[in-house]
């Protein structure tokens, strides 16, 4: 998966890690808008070890994704959640993101 994602230029790893053990992965997706210019950036996975997690790992990997999303000329950040992880939650609102579930819906089909 790493060597896919590394291969497009429109999708990006990054890994926090100390020594050679991983801490913490984000993976960012870089989407066009069809309605207006520009692109939007949607976090696609933010994991933090448990054994890490309180370090600000994952606000250095969120913020190190955002320069990288704004760099690849985004106007906006996207992070979808499951409602019961509302730590995850409590994260994201202290980093700037606003809850958004009342104004759209999202809907997934599985195809296979």
């Amino acid at each position: 998966r790493l060597t896919r994602w590394s291969e497009q230029g429109d999708l990006l790893v990054l890994v926090a890690a100390h020594g050679r053990q991983v801490l913490g992965v984000i993976a960012l997706a870089v989407v066009p808008y069809f309605e207006r210019p520009g692109f939007w950036g949607r976090v696609v996975a933010l994991v933090v070890d448990s054994r890490a997690r309180g370090l600000g790992i994952g606000r250095r990997l969120l913020s190190a994704c955002e320069h990288a999303a704004r760099a690849r000329n985004c106007v906006r950040m996207e992070i979808s959640s499951a409602r019961r992880r509302t730590d995850a939650h409590a994260f994201y609102r202290s980093a700037g993101y606003v809850d958004h579930c009342d104004e759209s819906a999202r809907f997934l089909k599985d195809l296979i």
